[in-house]
């Protein structure tokens, strides 16, 4: 598909209990018929420019993308002490942090465009822990891409792994150890999951997000934007998607 197609944006406000969640709509401007969709779940800083752009992204190639807003009122963190509290507060609570991923995915699920049945997820660091989670918990997704994403402290699987997974992981990236990578990714074989992996030896943390270098240097964190990683996964997660949405993928 085109990268040249036209799109439009609008933000979109869904709510869970008493806190309201400010997402980014991102859908091809064109639409007759409704279309897959494909929730783009943040990392630990929360929702911003970057997932929004991903939501984006993905309206080029046709879907209908959500960027959502996990943390409410569309909180962003400027330091990683913030970020750190705001994702723990979550990932220690996840029947909270659950609710608040479905939430998305119905508000998503229930706009006209959208093919309700056909709705995925790709997530970036945090993000991709979130997704993953979903996926093995039972959420009916289409398929979930993780980008650098954290696999300690994941859900449960519960029952039989049914959604197809695609990993896209730095071979040089602390946060994420290849050992804790190729551990997760046993386990959720053993549970029926299929499970692509894709390792870029050279890459660190976050090489996926334009941002990623000037935060490391500001923090001292090992956060390194790699082009040369970041369009080859993102190539290969659009494909990936492709095949998932077709049904090819089981």
């Amino acid at each position: 598909m085109s990268s040249a197609r036209e799109i439009t944006t609008n933000p979109m406000y869904y709510s869970h209990g008493n806190t309201e969640f400010h997402g980014h709509l991102a859908l091809p401007a064109d639409l007759t018929t409704p279309r897959p969709a494909v929730l783009v779940v943040h990392e630990w800083w929360g929702r911003t420019a970057f997932t929004d752009e991903r939501a984006q992204a993905l309206a080029e190639l046709g879907y209908v993308g959500l960027s959502i807003d996990l943390y409410g009122h569309h909180q962003q963190a400027d330091t990683p002490a913030e970020a750190g509290a705001l994702s723990s507060a979550l990932t220690q609570d996840f029947p909270e942090l659950k609710a608040r991923f479905m939430a998305a995915y119905q508000a998503l699920q229930a706009q006209p465009m959208v093919d309700a049945q056909k709705i995925a997820a790709i997530g970036y660091c945090f993000g991709g822990s979130v997704a993953l989670s979903m996926a093995r918990q039972g959420v009916p997704l289409a398929g979930v891409v993780g980008f650098h994403a954290g696999v300690a402290n994941l859900a449960p699987i519960s029952g039989q792994l049914k959604t197809p997974i695609a990993l896209f992981t730095g071979g040089n990236d602390p946060f994420v150890p290849n050992e804790a990578v190729a551990a997760a990714v046993d386990e959720m074989r053993a549970a029926g999951g299929t499970v692509a992996v894709t390792t870029y030896p050279a890459a660190r943390h976050a090489f996926t997000n334009p941002q990623a270098t000037a935060k490391g240097a500001q923090f001292g964190l090992p956060l390194v934007y790699s082009p040369d990683a970041a369009t080859d996964s993102w190539g290969k997660a659009a494909a990936f998607l492709q095949q998932c949405f077709a049904g090819r993928l089981t």
